[in-house]
C-alpha cells in the first residue's frame, strides 16, 4: 500500500426478491431486488435490479412483443 492510500471494505447487500411488472411481457413475471453498498460510514442505495423469468431465460428466449 502506497503512502496516503486508504483501503475501504465495501459489502454489497440485496433486499428480498419481490414481484415486478415486466414491460416487455406485459405481465407480472419479473422479480426485483434493491442493491445496497455497506460502507464503514453507512449504507448507500445503489440501484434496483429486475429480472424477468420469461424474457431473461437463456434456454428459451421469447420473441419480444411490439
Amino acid at each position: 500500500m502506497n503512502s496516503g492510500e486508504v483501503r475501504v471494505t465495501v459489502t454489497v447487500a440485496t433486499s428480498r426478491p419481490r414481484p415486478a411488472w415486466c414491460p416487455d411481457c406485459k405481465a407480472n413475471s419479473a422479480f426485483a431486488v434493491d442493491v445496497h453498498a455497506l460502507f464503514p460510514t453507512g449504507v448507500t442505495f445503489i440501484s434496483t435490479v429486475a429480472v424477468c423469468e420469461i424474457c431473461d431465460d437463456p434456454d428459451d428466449p421469447e420473441v419480444h412483443r411490439g
